[in-house]
């Protein structure tokens, strides 16, 4: 039987919504981090693919999409859970890719090749595009699900083409919303900055598949990162700034309600603190 996670924040002018989409795993932290501190014995890492919903004033934006279907049975999924907030697929205008991992583009496409999100159009970085045409790196970093991605491409890459964004560097995309480079975990892994009303939330994608890699962002992730280095460096970027400005976080694989706030407390050392929205 599939379930329904979802949680709601509001961003000033934004109205987001945290949606649940894949089977949640546990892991222990060794798993993931290199030297784990002896403070963090006993950590674990669940995941739980997904994707965020917002409707802001002149646009609705959804970040990622989740797994779809293609991959077999979800505990969690988008669809009812967009259908039960009242969401029609044909009003999302702006899908914000953060890389392309399956399980945040999977839901792009329905099983029988349609457009999940019909009307919308794409913004991505460079590097992900060429990852995309890049045969001899589909094969190093995405054997398993090889096949699944080019029948993923087939009906995508026209249409990113026809009605896509293609970014080189950090900039907006729409009135409040800004695209980052946080580059490391994949091809082309970007971040987004949503601002209104004094307000702030950062979507950081895979930059750090649990809240412990931010507050210890020197910390090499050994399991999930493509270049462990660049995508460590990405996350002492995320966390400093994350903490000057006061943002809200939230993180594609972050256990709900997921959204909290870093507090500088040393030298690449933050606290995580959750808030409830």
């Amino acid at each position: 039987m599939t379930n329904i996670a979802t949680h709601r924040i509001r961003v000033g002018r934004f109205d987001c919504l945290v949606v649940k989409d894949g089977n949640p795993s546990a892991d222990p932290l060794s798993a993931f981090m290199a030297d784990a501190p002896d403070a963090l014995e006993g950590t674990e890492i669940e995941m739980c693919g997904g994707l965020l919903v917002v409707d802001a004033p002149d646009a609705c934006v959804v970040v990622d999409s989740g797994n779809g279907p293609h991959r077999g049975e979800r505990r969690f999924a988008a669809e009812p859970a967009l259908a039960a907030e009242g969401i029609a697929p044909e009003s999302v205008d702006t899908i914000l890719l953060t890389h392309g991992d399956f399980d945040h583009i999977g839901g792009l496409v329905r099983e029988d090749g349609a457009f999940a999100y019909p009307n919308a159009r794409y913004v991505l970085h460079r590097q992900l595009w060429d990852f995309w045409h890049d045969e001899s790196a589909i094969d190093e970093y995405l054997p398993a699900i090889k096949s699944l991605l080019h029948k993923l491409l087939g009906p995508l890459l026209p249409a990113v083409v026809a009605r896509g964004t293609i970014l080189d560097d950090e900039q907006d995309v729409l009135s409040g919303v800004r695209a980052i480079p946080a580059l490391g975990h994949r091809a082309g892994h970007t971040l987004y900055r949503f601002e209104s009303e004094g307000e702030t939330l950062l979507h950081i994608g895979d930059a750090a598949v649990h809240p412990v890699f931010l507050e210890y962002p020197g910390k090499l992730n050994v399991r999930h990162d493509s270049e462990p280095e660049t995508a460590r460096d990405a996350r002492r970027m995320i966390s400093a700034r994350a903490a000057a400005e006061g943002a809200r976080i939230v993180g594609t694989h972050f256990r709900l309600p997921g959204i909290g706030r870093l507090t500088k407390i040393a030298e690449d050392r933050y606290r995580w603190a959750p808030v409830a929205g």
